[in-house]
């Protein structure tokens, strides 16, 4: 059971998909923020790097691109690139179809330098194929593609690829061979596994759409100035309908009228059995079914299991750690089948977790440790499984001596922590503030270098949280009596609510 449902503000939009009743995914689009992925920009080199074999572009945004020479289209023959078999081609249904089915052949790679494919200032058109993380600006292709609801059209490509998960022979040979006839010449195009069991009809118009598409991209890019940008991606909405509606969908509501009706006009040409499951309706839809009370879940960092076991998600710029623990759950015969019983759950909530909150990266996952080796890798194709509804691409280590788990899930888009969460004012992101005591020591000896140093008598007032007040004037008394007598000062301990646990001030 699948559920689709629309949420829409005046500043944001907002889509949860539900399978089987739980949260499986969450989109959120603000009118405010720019969405880069998929967008194609017309850009000026700005920077060349020849020993990391790759050049910076200025795409009119705070941070210039990242291209790597294995993402740059060169003017050469065919067999400087090395194709992917015709089956053998990413399809992320679920997110986003910015990647090249062809690379540069790899000894051909290492026999080309940067220097001599570009130059500093001259001008690129280039997608984006990632968003900028932290510090790191986006990163982009020369290799364009755009994404329909049954193809993906690639302009700078000459070759057929059928999505890897179409596994029926049969109907890959078919849509081959639909493929070869309707290719037009000097491009090529992926065949989605939306494509599966549609007409050549079908099909062909949606690549007659592309085509105009392609045309007019092609005439914004003489046009434009450098830099511009020249193509963006959907809307939020409109990707929803390309990527996530079909037959398997049971309901799609939307509470806009507006986002509705525009829903409408896209979808027009589906079945009239499609079409009427997509709905207008005047409730509050995530109030309805909890989307809210799941998306605040879906940002802490504690996922709790069905048993009383929960896994600990923690997200760093260099990885995304997982420790898994029993919690409450104490087992019912001896601690190897509490231990087993735990991870087989956290395999199965922590490939939804990925999913949900769009992890991307390296992921180490902490498993409990276990005793048994058919445990482990039960364990571990527990995991495998249960990632495969996730159609993002995976790279996934048996589990280690040490029951540590690594694996690599692709980085696309922007983490829903990224969407629903700030940095720390005070903290500024280590997630820990300073302790009471170590600002109390602070506080007594900033003040003794601060009465030490006055020549005549006088007084000192020192506001702090009260908390911290309360520790100092208790506590750590004695200690200013005799600051006072060595001072010849006066010292006075103020507690002020407005301020910050770490925050104080000598006047």
């Amino acid at each position: 059971m699948k559920q689709i449902l629309v949420s829409c503000t005046s500043s944001e939009n907002r889509v949860a998909i539900l399978e089987d009743n739980k949260l499986a995914r969450i989109f959120i689009e603000r009118q405010s923020t720019r969405r880069l992925i998929g967008s194609i920009l017309k850009g000026r080199v700005s920077n060349i790097i020849p020993g990391m074999q790759c050049a910076f572009v200025d795409i009119g945004t705070d941070r210039d691109l990242f291209l790597p020479l294995s993402d740059i289209q060169i003017d050469s023959p065919e067999d400087y690139y090395s194709s992917e078999d015709d089956q053998d081609c990413n399809d992320n249904d679920d997110e986003e179809h910015f990647q090249d089915v062809s690379k540069l052949d790899p000894e051909v790679l290492s026999k080309i330098s940067i220097t001599d494919v570009l130059k500093n200032g001259q001008e690129i058109t280039v997608q984006v194929v990632k968003e900028p993380i932290g510090n790191k600006g986006p990163r982009g292709t020369t290799f364009l593609t755009l994404p329909g609801r049954y193809l993906v059209l690639m302009p700078t490509s000459n070759h057929v690829g059928i999505s890897r998960r179409i596994e029926d022979p049969i109907e890959v040979a078919r849509l081959h061979e639909i493929g070869t006839i309707i290719k037009p010449d000097n491009m090529g195009f992926i065949l989605r596994t939306e494509a599966e069991g549609k007409s050549k009809e079908q099909i062909e118009q949606d690549l007659l759409f592309l085509l105009n598409l392609w045309d007019s991209v092609q005439d914004e890019e003489i046009c434009s100035a450098t830099p511009s940008l020249i193509h963006s991606e959907s809307s939020l909405l409109l990707k929803v309908v390309r990527d996530h509606f079909n037959s398997s969908v049971d309901t799609f509501l939307v509470d806009s009228k507006e986002e509705y009706e525009k829903i409408m006009s896209v979808c027009k040409f589906l079945p009239q059995e499609l079409k009427n499951v997509i709905q207008h309706t005047n409730e509050s839809i995530f109030a309805k079914y909890s989307i809210e009370e799941e998306i605040h879940k879906s940002i802490d960092k504690r996922a709790p299991f069905p048993s009383g076991g929960y896994a600990i998600i923690e997200e760093t710029e260099a990885l995304i750690s997982i420790d898994v623990n029993t919690g409450s759950f104490l087992g019912k015969s001896n601690l190897e089948e509490t231990v087993f019983q735990t991870n087989l759950e956290a395999a199965i909530e922590i490939a939804r977790q990925l999913k949900l909150r769009n992890l991307g990266g390296i992921i180490i996952i902490d498993f409990i440790d276990m005793i048994s080796a058919e445990h482990k890798q039960e364990v571990y194709q527990t995991l495998v499984d249960a990632v495969k509804h996730d159609k993002t691409k995976y790279n996934i280590q048996p589990i280690s001596e040490l029951g540590i788990l690594q694996m690599t899930r692709q980085r696309i888009g922007r983490t829903l922590s990224y969407h629903l969460l700030e940095t720390c004012p005070y903290c500024k992101g280590n997630g820990r503030i300073t302790s009471k005591d170590y600002i109390c020591n602070k506080i007594h000896s900033e003040l003794r270098r601060l009465c030490k140093s006055r020549k005549n008598t006088s007084v000192v007032l020192a506001t702090c949280h009260p908390e911290v007040a309360s520790i100092l004037l208790e506590r750590d008394q004695a200690k200013f009596k005799q600051l006072e007598e060595e001072s010849n000062t006066s010292i006075f301990i103020r507690g002020d609510a407005s301020f910050h646990y770490e925050k104080y001030r000598f006047s």
